[in-house]
């Protein structure tokens, strides 16, 4: 008798304990942001999947043994991915970068080639953009209408460089959307051909301090629209278009646009002052595409 009034009394004690303790605790749900996203990534039996990242892969955890995964020696930031058996059952896939990074991938079986190679360091710039550009209130088809709606406005602005028989213009800068356009002309008055090869935005100081370095800071455009296409013939013009998410500049520094020519030296340097930009005008004229 006593030992069965023991046995119930440690019980009772012992629920009690778990209870409190479980008041105590309060844990909290993981948060659905807090979910890392998976890459859809398929792999076939008759074909390849090659995964470039942006730095050497360190670790690879499969989530079964029917994927195949083997890590390339002389390019050790490139993974190769196949199936071990037809038609397996979807599974993850989890890799680790050098840099501390952590990628999760949703493998599934599909003979086709649609995505047999694919650079994710690529793949997360164009996401990190649509991300900004949610943020922002844009999307793609919004972002690609405004642009083309500033290669219709009127030219107000005349910040210009020439040489090499080549002529870089600043013809108006325009916001919308927390976003400013700037819109770029390029003249080629000789009778080669210019090929850009690289376009580069950066917020630099004016002045060079002695025995000091120039301060730069690089600007990654959301947008890059080329109205006929990228480049420009002989004896012909281009327009330009460069969207960024609104800034403005103090009187000791400016914004450098330079254009530089692949396999040649026709460079263009052209400066932007502060007080350029605050003359921006308001981008109005965007409709909707109609079906």
């Amino acid at each position: 008798m006593k030992r069965l009034i023991g046995t119930i009394a440690f019980t009772l004690w012992l629920h009690t304990g778990l209870v409190k303790a479980q008041d105590q605790l309060n844990i909290t749900p993981v948060l659905k942001e807090a979910i890392l996203p998976a890459y859809p990534v398929s792999i076939g039996w008759d074909h390849t999947t090659a995964l470039v990242f942006p730095a050497k892969v360190v670790s690879v955890d499969r989530g079964h043994g029917q994927i195949m995964a083997k890590m390339e020696d002389k390019a050790p930031n490139l993974l190769w991915l196949k199936a071990g058996k037809r038609s397996f059952a979807t599974t993850n896939l989890h890799v680790v970068t050098a840099d501390a990074r952590l990628y999760h991938f949703k493998v599934s079986y599909d003979e086709s080639l649609a995505r047999s190679s694919i650079n994710i360091a690529r793949q997360e710039l164009f996401f990190w953009e649509n991300m900004r550009l949610r943020d922002l209130g844009l999307g793609a088809d919004k972002l690609e209408r405004a642009g083309n709606a500033v290669m219709e406005e009127e030219v107000f602005l005349l910040r210009k460089v020439r040489d090499y028989r080549m002529k870089l213009k600043l013809e108006g800068i325009y916001q919308k959307d927390g976003l400013l356009f700037f819109r770029l002309r390029v003249d080629n008055r000789s009778r080669l051909a210019f090929e850009p090869e690289d376009l580069v935005f950066s917020i630099t100081d004016k002045k060079q301090a002695k025995y000091g370095s120039v301060r730069e800071e690089f600007l990654d455009p959301v947008l890059l629209k080329w109205q006929d296409g990228k480049g420009i013939a002989g004896h012909r013009s281009n327009v330009l278009v460069a969207a960024f998410p609104q800034f403005t500049l103090s009187d000791n520094k400016q914004l450098v646009i330079q254009l530089k020519e692949k396999n040649g030296d026709r460079n263009l340097r052209l400066k932007v002052r502060g007080r350029d930009i605050l003359k921006t005008r308001n981008l109005t004229d965007v409709q909707p595409e109609t079906e």
